[in-house]
């Protein structure tokens, strides 16, 4: 199995779990989000606790599943599927991201998310 998609399992479930800090561990502190809808992203530990509460406050009960993975050399991209209850209605979030890692730690994150009306995001 490979370390990085462990790491990207690891962050998945420490999210579930409401761990935050475990998930915060299993970045880097360079730590740079690549998103044209979130110009001006801080990047290193704040960007990374800023990334990591933002699925908290998507949903209370915010669950995230990997669907899927694809790992190449130092990148991993994922297709994500987030889930939780707002305001009494279930949403689904899909997120496709590739991330890459340096020694060990996620330190890049290209990524764009959709809200999703489907079972199957």
């Amino acid at each position: 199995m490979s370390q990085q998609k462990d790491v990207l399992r690891r962050v998945a479930a420490a999210v579930n779990a409401r761990r935050g800090e475990d998930a915060e561990r299993c970045f880097g502190d360079t730590f740079v989000l690549h998103d044209p809808s979130a110009p001006g992203w801080p990047r290193g530990r704040e960007g990374v606790h800023k990334m990591v509460q933002s699925f908290f406050d998507f949903a209370p009960d915010t669950t995230l599943d990997i669907l899927d993975m694809v790992e190449e050399g130092d990148r991993v991209a994922v297709r994500w599927r987030v889930s939780g209850t707002r305001e009494g209605a279930k949403t689904i979030a899909a997120i496709v991201a590739i991330y890459r890692f340096a020694d060990g730690l996620i330190v890049e994150d290209w990524g764009t998310s959709a809200r999703a009306p489907w079972d199957d995001a």
